[in-house]
């Protein structure tokens, strides 16, 4: 499975991007990105903060086959059992 992560904005607006594989996730991440694939709407973000300032916006995209999930998240909406796998694609970017 391929998997594409990017986080736009901040206070100064930055752009960080990462590109892996399943194979490059820890085991646990591993099963954390086969269930969003599989199901993609019990992670979608429940709200989302219009008037956010200086945040980040999350966009992940995860692949396999014809298979494709695309999720966008902000500070404020980035579900709770999606953050191991954004802080693990956040650190592999290389930007704080």
């Amino acid at each position: 499975m391929k998997v594409v992560y990017a986080r736009e904005g901040g206070l100064f607006p930055q752009v960080a991007e990462t590109e892996a594989t399943t194979a490059d996730l820890p085991i646990d991440l591993q099963k954390l990105a086969a269930a969003v694939l599989a199901e993609p709407g019990s992670y979608t973000s429940r709200s989302a903060n219009s008037n956010l300032r200086d945040g980040y916006q999350y966009r992940l995209t995860l692949q396999e086959g014809s298979k494709r999930a695309n999720l966008t998240f902000d500070d404020s909406s980035l579900p709770a059992a999606i953050q191991p796998l954004v802080h693990f694609l956040q650190q592999r970017t290389g930007k704080p």
